[in-house]
């Protein structure tokens, strides 16, 4: 028998509880467990739950309705998908002679919201505009919620393409389908099942390798051959679209993945193109992860993946709600959206400013000078968040205007977050958490005698700031402080002292910093690993491994290049490791010392060459292949963990620059800087630690 072809319940459960993942645990003891959520987060009304009861089959109620016939088992192991529960409490009995055991669990709808509070208004459906992997389109939605039937599609790969077709019969298989070996060994059919459905409003995917043909449906007792009995779950970027149910997930036909036997995950909501929200994409995998185990079982382990805004989510999710994400390969990491978004602010500023008359005969040094990155880096959009950008699907007359429709919403993303920044008694809207009081930009250029006295004044001067609705303004802007407090404490602000430090973290930095429209800088590596320090004292569960951008950014979820092949198999070795450790110690210490041994960080020159050194900031060769760029922000003096929203003040003082500044010059810069310039020394307004995991809101 292969190691992965519908096991025995007892080797599938002895998977489950961590023991050695090929032979059957003696059970002893009586005992329930619900296994695809916590009690307290079920969804959709049903659950698969584990039962160990040596002397024999057990009696089970659900609300004192008998659900016995929903189990199977044997060798005093049991499990079964119990259906029926009702929203709010309820109580799930066992008994068999003598023993007796009980589990409250509380039911949330399948439509959420589960933790992240009250649902985005307006909201537009897309069904309708979902393309199937068979070429076809899902219906239109059945009610306000967007909710469809769920419907499962077969594509194949004929031998010698990377394309799929439409399987034309689930009872034959074509004579041209091509065959892949999974991770543990098994060569099968290069056929793939793709669940679609509807999930916290969002499009769900779920695709695994299975013959039809030769199997039957996949459950969680009989899993597909094909099936590693791992996930992946994967997340996409973006940030363009808001009040909508989005039209595409992330690739969940990754060969890197798929072909390998992994289980891949995805939703709409997990793509922040469509939603911007890290709160909602957290609730929203952890929804979608327990639908497929009560699909397909309990998986070993389960890994996030994601470029861009999905490095946002995998980081966050990972941090905040630990248990989720066994292990995470971020790519292009810019750490949180709030420093994102910051971030991508003051580059606006700045570049806005070199178009002014005050940078008028500024050379291409000075600019990069003051900007930190490089003069190829693209200004984002985000960083403006104009309250009026919003995406076409939103009809116009929903959307704000601040003399004709102030009633309307806004399309920024810091209202994506309104459930956790609060909203602003003033304007109904989000509390802003946009700050730049007491930056002072160029700091470093002048400091290093890049730029003089007078530009340096003509840049602070005249390069203003964003107001409470995304538009620019001659002054600085403040932020909101309940606003930022509530940043911080609700997890938006990324800590990495949470989930993230427990697990394994293999990040793939593509680097892109030199690219034509490059956003994606280096900077944001060392800002979330550099929080994991903070937090642990070391970062030795976060590798870094680097290289070119020959790739593209998605290079892991489409054919992958060396690094993301090699990523994915030592990220494999590392957590299955782990669940064979049945060893004393924390779930930190576990990962720890499990890691490959031979599994260093790295970097791969632009020949390919792999060069095995501690990634750093600055030094060493791989920085001088691929340098690091500071943004604007850390030009003007913050740190590399970048997680200051709103600094500290201390008063003017010609102490502070390098350089001989006039009293009059100085009498300009107390005029800037009225209340002050940062004081990088001191952590931010606010800056606190997350108020726990698992918050609701």
């Amino acid at each position: 028998m292969s190691k992965n072809a519908a096991w025995p319940i007892g080797i599938v459960l002895s998977l489950i509880v961590g023991a050695s993942a090929f032979a059957a645990t003696q059970a002893t003891d009586f005992s329930m467990r619900v296994l695809s959520s916590d009690p307290s987060r079920v969804t959709g009304g049903d659950a698969l739950v584990e039962i160990i009861s040596p002397a024999g089959k057990p009696a089970v109620a659900a609300n004192g309705r008998d659900v016995s016939g929903a189990f199977n088992g044997a060798d005093g192991h049991y499990i079964g998908l119990v259906s029926g529960f009702i929203n709010g409490d309820n109580t799930l009995t066992a008994n068999q002679g003598a023993n007796t055991a009980s589990v409250k669990i509380k039911n949330f709808p399948i439509t959420g919201p589960l933790f992240s509070g009250p649902k985005e208004t307006p909201f537009i459906c897309e069904t309708a505009q979902f393309k199937l992997k068979d070429g076809k389109f899902l219906p239109a939605a059945k009610d306000a919620d967007c909710s469809v039937d769920t419907v499962v599609t077969y594509v194949y790969r004929p031998a010698g393409t990377r394309d799929f077709k439409p399987l034309p019969d689930r009872n034959k298989l074509p004579e041209d389908v091509a065959q892949t070996t999974t991770s543990t060994g098994d060569k099968v059919p290069y056929v793939v099942r793709i669940e679609t459905g509807t999930i916290n409003r969002g499009i769900y995917e779920i695709a695994v390798l299975h013959n039809p043909a030769a199997e039957g449906d996949p459950s969680p007792t009989s899993a597909p051959k094909g099936w590693n009995h791992r996930f992946a779950y994967l997340f996409a970027g973006g940030c363009g679209g808001m009040y909508r149910q989005g039209r595409t997930t992330q690739n969940v036909l990754s060969e890197q993945f798929t072909g390998l036997g992994y289980a891949t995950i995805s939703n709409t909501l997990n793509v922040f193109q469509n939603n911007c929200d890290d709160l909602l994409s957290s609730e929203t995998a952890v929804m979608t992860r327990e639908h497929a185990i009560e699909r397909l079982g309990m998986p070993v382990f389960t890994v996030g993946w994601g470029c861009s805004g999905g490095s946002h989510q995998v980081l966050l999710t990972a941090d905040n709600y630990p248990g989720v994400l066994d292990g995470i390969m971020p790519m292009c990491t810019s750490v949180d959206f709030v420093r994102f978004g910051q971030n991508s602010s003051d580059v606006n500023l700045v570049f806005d400013w070199f178009k002014k008359p005050g940078a008028k005969g500024l050379t291409e040094i000075q600019k990069h000078a003051i900007a930190g990155v490089t003069l190829n880096t693209k200004p984002s959009q985000i960083g403006r968040s104009i309250a009026t950008d919003c995406p076409d699907v939103l009809p116009k007359q929903n959307r704000f205007d601040a003399k004709t429709n102030p009633k309307g919403v806004r399309c920024m993303w810091s209202d994506h977050f309104v459930n956790s920044l609060g909203r602003d008694p003033k304007t109904g809207f989000a509390r802003n958490v946009v700050d730049n009081i007491g930056v002072q930009y160029g700091l470093a250029a002048l400091n290093s005698g890049a730029i003089d006295v007078e530009q340096f004044l003509a840049l602070n001067e005249q390069i203003g700031g964003f107001d409470v609705n995304g538009d620019w303004m001659p002054g600085r802007g403040a932020g909101d402080p309940e606003g930022i407090k509530a940043a911080y404490r609700s997890g938006r602000v990324l800590n990495g002292g949470l989930g993230l430090k427990d697990i394994p973290v293999i990040e793939q930095r593509n680097y892109s910093d030199h690219d034509p429209e490059a956003n994606h800088l280096k900077a944001g590596t060392f800002a979330a690993a550099g929080r994991v320090e903070r937090e642990a004292g070391n970062r030795d569960n976060y590798i870094i491994l680097l290289e070119s951008h020959r790739e593209g950014f998605y290079a892991a979820s489409q054919n992958g290049d060396t690094m993301s092949r090699y990523a994915i198999g030592k990220m494999d070795e590392w957590l299955t490791a782990i669940v064979h450790d049945t060893g004393a110690g924390s779930k930190r210490d576990k990962t720890l010392r499990n890691k490959p041994q031979d599994l260093v960080e790295s970097c791969f020159d632009p020949e390919g060459k792999r060069i095995a050194e501690k990634q750093t900031f600055s030094g060493g060769k791989c920085n001088e292949y691929y340098p690091t760029y500071p943004s604007p922000r850390m030009v003007a003096g913050e740190s590399e963990l970048q997680d200051v929203i709103k600094c500290q003040l201390k008063p003017v003082t010609a102490a502070d620059y390098r350089v001989k500044v006039t009293d009059a010059q100085l009498a300009r810069l107390k005029k800037v800087f009225p209340a002050g310039v940062c004081d990088w020394s001191k952590p931010g307004v606010g800056q606190q630690a997350p108020a726990g995991t698992w918050q609701s809101f």
